[in-house]
């Protein structure tokens, strides 16, 4: 029996979230907004020419001691002053959940102009509760989206990091038991096919073509 349950283990345990990322954000260049100190996209090896904005200059200080992209912004994401089409890529990572509703529709809305091939969008799977933390009052959450929000928009969205009720604020599992993270691994297989019962959210829209 524990055989079995490991076949089935190892044929159905879902991808982590860096091993989709690396396939959309492709070898062109990127626009990663509120890129923060540590952004996932380092996984992303395939990358070529990026620039990193966000407006917490500790943040960008850190990122730039780790060499994650070749060029930084500080500045708000409410003012992208770049040109049309500047970017074959722009991500949000981790970024629409820290502004309001009204605000993460106005700059989804600007960042298609500066894309010239897709938009990469991660956030949580509906409101998760978050508290500024590490003196950055920008870390709290302020909103939720939901599957349909960003079909609406025009996502392909995608369930990532397990069924959302397995974990908790700051994607800490609830159980701190290797069995159990094998489980909230094992969800991960079915959460990637039904958005609606994961944990975060990973949207792609094509802007062209």
């Amino acid at each position: 029996m524990l055989t079995r349950i490991r076949e089935i283990y190892r044929k159905f345990k879902g991808k982590p979230f860096t091993f989709f990322l690396k396939d959309e954000i492709g070898c062109g260049s990127l626009l990663d907004v509120g890129c923060g100190e540590n952004s996932p996209i380092k996984y992303a090896v395939k990358r070529g020419y990026s620039v990193g904005l966000d407006l917490f200059k500790p943040s960008i200080l850190k990122s730039k001691q780790a060499k994650l992209h070749d060029e930084y912004v500080l500045a708000s994401i409410n003012h992208l002053c770049f040109k049309p089409n500047s970017f074959q890529t722009v991500a949000l990572l981790d970024v629409l959940e820290h502004l309001s509703k009204s605000d993460g529709y106005k700059i989804m809305n600007q960042v298609e102009g500066l894309a010239n091939d897709k938009v990469v969008v991660f956030t949580p799977n509906g409101f998760l509760k978050q508290q500024e933390y590490e003196s950055n009052l920008y870390q709290k959450h302020l909103s939720g989206w939901t599957v349909h929000e960003l079909e609406n928009l025009g996502f392909r969205v995608y369930g990532m990091n397990g069924f959302r009720f397995f974990l908790t604020e700051k994607a800490a599992y609830r159980i701190n038991q290797l069995w159990y993270f094998k489980l909230v691994d094992f969800s991960q297989a079915f959460a990637f096919r039904c958005p609606m019962l994961a944990f975060q959210l990973l949207g792609v829209k094509r802007v062209r073509g």
